[in-house]
């Protein structure tokens, strides 16, 4: 046998090898990117990303930019919630430029208890921390313990129920 025959089948060998490891490294991914585990961690994932900005949005208003920022509210809600604000829209106007407020909220820590994919709909409970200034007073700080509800829309993850938590 010629060293050059023994070289080339050395090469060819080498060769199954790296398709065969490429093949199973390939399913293996594959495999990975369909498992419910990683579907569900994605979905946990966007729950608290739709949470975190929708109750930043949710808890701030400047009466200077009020129209605006009740605007922003109805776009990160549904449901009852999303009607009960859409519907107070004028009321909620008309408090905050009466009392100048102005509040800012910064999320502290949110975690999601309960996470239906088939049902779309999501329960967290979240800290945010907030700022609120009345009359041109000196901002008050206030922590805000809250649980959360959320379904799954066309749009994405929309906060549908707020109530402050015990």
């Amino acid at each position: 046998m010629r060293s050059g025959d023994s070289v080339r089948r050395g090469l060819i060998v080498l060769a199954v090898f790296a398709v065969l490891a490429a093949a199973w490294s390939g399913w293996s991914w594959w495999s990975a990117s369909r498992d419910d585990a990683v579907l569900r961690a994605e979905d946990r994932d966007a729950v608290l990303t739709a949470a975190t900005d929708g109750l930043v949005v949710l808890n701030t208003i400047d009466y200077r930019s009020a129209a605006r920022d009740v605007d922003r509210w109805l776009a990160v809600t549904t449901g009852q919630l999303g009607k009960d604000l859409g519907g107070d829209r004028k009321g909620q106007l008309d408090r905050a430029a009466a009392s100048r407020t102005v509040a800012t909220a910064t999320m502290k820590q949110a975690a999601v208890t309960e996470l239906n994919r088939e049902a779309g709909s999501a329960r967290l409970v979240a800290v945010l921390d907030l700022q609120v200034s009345t009359n041109g007073g000196p901002p008050a700080a206030n922590r805000s313990r809250l649980n959360v509800e959320l379904n799954r829309t066309e749009q994405g993850w929309k906060v549908s129920g707020v109530q402050a938590a015990a």
